[in-house]
């Protein structure tokens, strides 16, 4: 039994039948695993719930009853050979075959000799199911609610978003400039045998290549975090300054709130609150990691008012919850969400998190409300609303969508004055 492919299939069954992310549920399989390959693993599971949409087409086809016939498991690793057999170069259209059909024995047992027809029926129909020939939200792998909304908000765009959002993200670090400079972390992170690029876009972004990114001593002591190239560009455009009082409404898991801090010289004060107690802990690991000694935590939900809040802060920072799809590429289940509605059901929330930012920041003083999806819905149409109503005092000084386009993930982010 290949334990590459159990791993990789007990990761999908997390993501599909019980709603579990991808990255925990890669993590909680390799673990389970041990001796798997795990850049193997990860790549193999993301890139079969990347495919789902346009695979579960095939099999629907392939399917004398259609898909709705198959069970839960056996569905599973038909998903996982059609993507192998078409994605995997390391391994043979013959080898695909043959590791789903001995899958299938040990997890699915008395479906294998349907596995292997189903699969072999594919090799001999598969240029019936050639991209160009497809509907473009099947041809992407994109729920069709997903890819109508890019397209009434960007029209002939929405085709370059989605292939942007089909290619796997590059891996971006951030230096930690209280503890050295990006030179000094990019030449550490070479002798460890990484791959490390300084990256033009941000003083202290490093685009990363190879193993053992988060599992060697540099990251251990702080040296540097894992952050995506859009995610520090909208922090650096906040840059609160030393010594100055600031409040991370929605902080964990505390990725922006220690940039903050690095780009304050651990001078002055941040307030990191987040409603979740188990994800404020992630906040806080990620401060001691960082030699962060300015960060207060405080378990507090952003959507309700606190009165001892009011003016009180110099910089806010408001990352609010939303839909996502800015980085469906390292997150791929979030193509799949079928009802758009439930995107729409985040907007009032989002709404009362940045109606009580606005009231927490002191006159003078600067706020973000960023989020890392792409849906208008959630990002300029918020923001403008929100400063429509009885918040006349406040003004937009910038607005950026940044496109998953050139290493960047979607993002939002707007720069408020009051």
């Amino acid at each position: 039994m290949n334990g590459d492919w159990l791993a990789v299939f007990e990761a999908l069954k997390a993501v599909y039948s019980e709603g579990a992310y991808s990255n925990i549920s890669i993590n909680e399989a390799v673990s389970r695993h041990h001796g798997t390959r795990e850049s193997f693993v990860r790549t193999f599971a993301k890139g079969v719930i990347r495919e789902s949409i346009r695979i579960d087409f095939i099999i629907d086809k392939l399917a004398g009853k259609g898909i709705g016939s198959i069970k839960a498991r056996p569905l599973i690793i038909l998903r996982m050979g059609i993507h192998a057999i078409d994605s995997l170069d390391s391994v043979p259209d013959h080898a695909a075959v043959s590791e789903a059909v001995e899958l299938a024995k040990t997890v699915a047992k008395g479906s294998d000799k349907f596995i292997n027809g189903m699969l072999r029926g594919y090799l001999r129909r598969r240029n019936e199911f050639e991209p160009e020939k497809l509907e473009p939200h099947i041809r992407y792998s994109f729920s069709e609610g997903v890819f109508s909304l890019l397209s009434e908000q960007y029209g002939e765009e929405a085709f370059r978003i989605a292939e942007a959002l089909n290619t796997p993200p590059e891996v971006f670090l951030r230096a930690n400039t209280l503890k050295a400079d990006r030179d000094e972390v990019t030449a550490l992170l070479r002798e460890q045998g990484i791959e490390a690029d300084p990256c033009e876009d941000n003083s202290e972004a490093i685009r990363a290549r190879g193993s053992g990114i988060v599992s060697n001593d540099m990251f251990r002591q702080g040296m540097y975090t894992v952050q995506s190239l859009s995610s520090m560009i909208a922090v650096k455009a906040l840059s609160p300054v030393p010594g100055s009082r600031v409040l991370d409404l929605c902080s964990a898991p505390g990725g922006k709130t220690g940039y903050m801090a690095e780009l304050m010289g651990n001078e002055g004060s941040i307030t990191a609150c987040d409603v979740y107690p188990h994800r404020l802990m992630l906040t806080q690991a990620a401060m001691k990691r960082l030699g962060v000694s300015i960060c207060a935590l405080e378990e507090r939900d952003a959507a309700v008012f606190e009165p001892s809040f009011e003016e009180a802060f110099d910089y806010i920072l408001a990352d609010v919850p939303c839909s996502g799809i800015g980085v469906a590429a390292s997150k791929p289940e979030i193509k799949l969400k079928a009802d758009t509605e439930a995107f729409d059901e985040l907007i009032p929330l989002q709404k009362k998190i940045l109606t009580n930012a606005i009231r927490y920041l002191k006159p003078g003083g600067r706020l973000e409300y960023s989020t890392c999806t792409l849906n208008k819905n959630e990002n300029e149409n918020v923001v403008k609303d929100v400063l429509s109503k009885d918040c006349s005092s406040a003004r937009i000084v910038e607005m950026s969508t940044i496109m998953p386009y050139n290493g960047k993930v979607g993002f939002f982010y707007t720069i408020i004055e009051k």
